[in-house]
């Protein structure tokens, strides 16, 4: 099976699961990253880094400032995605953190691979890190 994690600190979250799906020989594990030096190979999960282009836009609208900054990562990650499908590689399962927009347009390029996504923090309008 060919898996590929989503994290932008990877291993983050998945720093068990993708070492131990990396183990069975069967396993293809793949591993998207925003760390500028990680390692090619990381505990049987091959690694690839990928950057942002761009940062937020100065002065836009405060409330479509965090959406702005996930559509960007989500962009520089469909970019690495685009080159690692034209590589010949095709996940049967992409694992993503959901909490910074990486896994956003995947599904643009892989529409037929199943997709898990973590979800670490359920948002309330009030006493958490978000307030409207």
């Amino acid at each position: 099976m060919r898996i590929l994690f989503i994290h932008q600190n990877f291993p983050g979250q998945f720093k068990h699961l993708a070492p131990e799906l990396a183990k069975d020989p069967n396993n293809e594990v793949v591993a998207f990253t925003m760390q500028k030096n990680a390692p090619e190979n990381w505990n049987g999960v091959r690694m690839i880094s990928y950057s942002a282009t761009r940062g937020t836009t100065p002065n836009v609208h405060p409330w479509v400032s965090d959406f702005e900054t996930k559509v960007i990562r989500g962009e520089a990650c469909f970019r690495a995605a685009l080159e690692l499908r034209d590589s010949g590689f095709t996940p049967d399962l992409i694992i993503a953190h959901s909490g910074w927009g990486e896994s956003l347009f995947l599904k643009d390029i892989w529409a037929n691979t199943k997709m898990a996504v973590y979800c670490e923090f359920f948002y309330h309008s009030h006493g958490m890190d978000v307030n409207f």
